[in-house]
């Protein structure tokens, strides 16, 4: 499995200030990210990925972007977990975003992926099938995908877990814009689902009880966060520190869970815990798991 991320536009990231997308509230209209800390950040993020020894895949950002119409950017291509969802045995499926803006992305991250030894799957061209690839979390061993449906329509969802040959598709629908800023799963050194850490009061009730039941008959733990450990509520922003890119037997965020009851379960399983500061990120509701993705 290889992790990929892609380098920084040679403008500043918005640098004219960010958009405002309508359900997603960690972006405040107008935003203009400190340039000299975000590469910082991004620097350190690479390096800690290269230091954990992971097959590491950095892609360009796309010339086509890069400087382009900028005050009128409302496209995101770092965040390359929005651009596709993949299986990690060959299959990946492109998104298909309801932000218009975005789809000139999919377009690019397609013809790349066309040159990977990967089967490259596309989504039905209609008004129901959409998806961004931070509302997944795909369990390989046990082959499950849980699927948000705040950004992802359930026509999209379904189609994808067809595309993947998934096992069980779990549907969780929210409030929050990505099923990424809100939970992640955790596996162990045996790539085995062995917890999940959710912030359940961000997931609708008949989405809470269904992933309970679930996890129980799986005998995999819930270990409940606040929202500040999250995405945050309204006017607070959260520490993100759910947003994490989980590998077995690690998890990769950018801070540190304050609830003892989690920092005790991933020490009794073994998951190495690392922390990169990705502070410039947050301000457009994106973390680790948003800039990562696998193949």
């Amino acid at each position: 499995m290889k992790i990929i991320i892609s380098s920084l536009p040679n403008n500043p990231w918005w640098g004219n200030g960010t958009p405002q997308y309508e359900d997603n509230p960690a972006m405040v209209l107008g935003t203009q990210p400190n340039q000299g800390l975000l590469e910082r950040e991004w620097m350190a993020l690479s390096q800690m990925l290269t230091e954990k020894s992971l097959a590491l895949d950095i892609i360009p950002f796309p010339s086509k972007l890069d400087g382009m119409n900028s005050n009128k950017w409302k496209h995101d291509f770092v965040f390359v977990r929005d651009l596709y969802v993949s299986n990690q045995r060959g299959d990946v499926v492109i998104a298909r975003f309801r932000e218009k803006e975005r789809q000139g992305e999919v377009i690019i991250i397609e013809e790349w992926l066309m040159d990977q030894d990967v089967k490259v799957h596309t989504l039905p061209n209609d008004d129901n099938h959409f998806i961004e690839g931070g509302e997944f979390y795909y369990c390989s061993n046990e082959n499950i995908l849980f699927a948000g449906e705040s950004r992802n329509s359930r026509k999209g969802n379904e189609k994808t877990a067809e595309l993947l040959d998934v096992e069980d598709l779990v549907i969780l629908r929210s409030n929050s814009f990505h099923l990424d800023t809100l939970c992640t799963p955790v596996f162990n050194s045996d790539n085995q689902l062995c917890l999940l850490i959710a912030c359940t009061a961000l997931l609708e009730k008949e989405s809470v009880d269904q992933l309970k039941k679930m996890m129980h008959n799986r005998n995999i733990p819930i270990l409940e966060i606040p929202p500040e450990e999250a995405i945050g509520t309204t006017g607070k922003l959260g520490s993100f520190a759910v947003n994490c890119l989980p590998l077995p037997g690690q998890l990769i965020g950018a801070a540190e869970f304050k609830s003892e009851t989690v920092r005790t379960a991933l020490t009794e399983h073994n998951i190495t815990h690392s922390v990169v500061s990705l502070t410039q990120f947050h301000l457009s509701g994106g973390s680790v798991h948003c800039l990562t993705n696998e193949l």
